[in-house]
């Protein structure tokens, strides 16, 4: 695996693989995949996908990769307002069950680099909401327990615990509980990528309990072990 872009701030994501096969899993990015060569599998909501070079794949939509001899360059992009489906929109591509895959693409390439240069230029992870944009620097920002953080968070944007926990999952997708974890997640890989460390004190530092709860969330998340991920540590340009 190698990692172009890995931008907590931004909310983007980039890496290359040589073969990717993952387990069934979900997360709140959107996912781009984009073959470079050969062609890959996909399986979502009972549905296999077969032959494809490129695909999209929309935030908390459980899904599965495959591609073997077949190398795939992959963008994860946090998209919570509308500016990523608005652009997608104006392509005239929809997503069908939260899945939009192509056997035959002569415009993948293009599309991509697209792709790319608006998550550079634009900023497609704050959401519309200004007490929910606050509520996730300072769940980015505090290293808190779930049990500790929902008080201050209600404190903060003057909300009830259960109109925070309403506004949160409409705007990200996810539960306030979901996003910490994917968080810690985020910054475990940011920590391991930039230090030199192992896996238990990364996964201590991030917040998690021990190196088994970091792999069994990395598994549920992103569908492969750490080990499995975590064969680079260089950021690659």
């Amino acid at each position: 695996m190698k990692i172009h872009d890995f931008d907590i701030k931004k909310g983007f994501y980039s890496f290359k693989f040589a073969e990717l096969n993952t387990e069934s899993h979900s997360h709140p990015v959107v996912e781009i995949i984009n073959a470079a060569n050969g062609t890959f599998s996909l399986r979502s909501n009972g549905r296999t996908y077969e032959s494809l070079v490129f695909a999209i794949i929309d935030s908390n939509t459980e899904h599965k990769v495959l591609s073997k001899n077949c190398s795939i360059r992959m963008l994860m992009i946090e998209s919570n307002n509308s500016q990523l489906s608005d652009f997608l929109g104006n392509k005239r591509i929809t997503l069908q069950n939260g899945v939009f895959a192509k056997t035959s693409f002569v415009k993948k390439d293009g599309l991509f680099s697209e792709v790319k240069n608006l998550v550079r230029t634009k900023d497609l992870k704050s959401p519309t909401d200004k007490r929910i944009i606050e509520s996730i620097k300072f769940i980015e920002e505090n290293g808190l327990e779930y049990k500790n953080l929902i008080p201050e968070l209600t404190s903060k944007v003057f909300l009830s615990d259960s109109r925070l926990s309403h506004l949160f999952k409409e705007h990200i997708g996810i539960s306030i509980k979901k996003y910490l974890v994917w968080n810690r997640l985020r910054q475990a890989i940011n920590l391991y990528l930039k230090e030199s460390t192992n896996l238990t004190e990364v996964s201590l530092q991030s917040g998690f309990f021990d190196q088994a709860h970091l792999t069994n969330s990395f598994k549920n998340v992103l569908g492969v072990s750490p080990s499995k991920a975590y064969n680079s540590r260089i950021l690659q340009s």
